[in-house]
């Protein structure tokens, strides 16, 4: 887990894998990298990506604001955003 400094913005999500809802996450984007930009990297705060299996698995991310992004989980949490071809 990393801390989260002032500098990033903490948001909960809501998680699907194959259109299946699994629950929600808390993620830490960091403020300077917008959701809505191109290439942008988060960090899961806790461990339920540990719980629910989603090591190294392609995920659905929904943000409150209606954006939807399709991203890779990588180990210790760290959320990467797939681009589109």
């Amino acid at each position: 887990m990393v801390a989260s400094s002032q500098n990033n913005q903490i948001q909960d999500v809501l998680v699907y894998a194959a259109e299946n809802f699994l629950g929600y996450l808390s993620v830490s984007v960091a403020e300077s990298v917008s959701t809505e930009a191109l290439s942008w990297e988060g960090q899961i705060l806790g461990s339920d990506y540990l719980v629910w299996g989603l090591n190294h698995r392609r995920v659905r991310l929904k943000f409150k604001d209606g954006s939807e992004f399709d991203v890779i989980i990588r180990p210790g949490g760290k959320v990467s955003r797939i681009l589109d071809d």
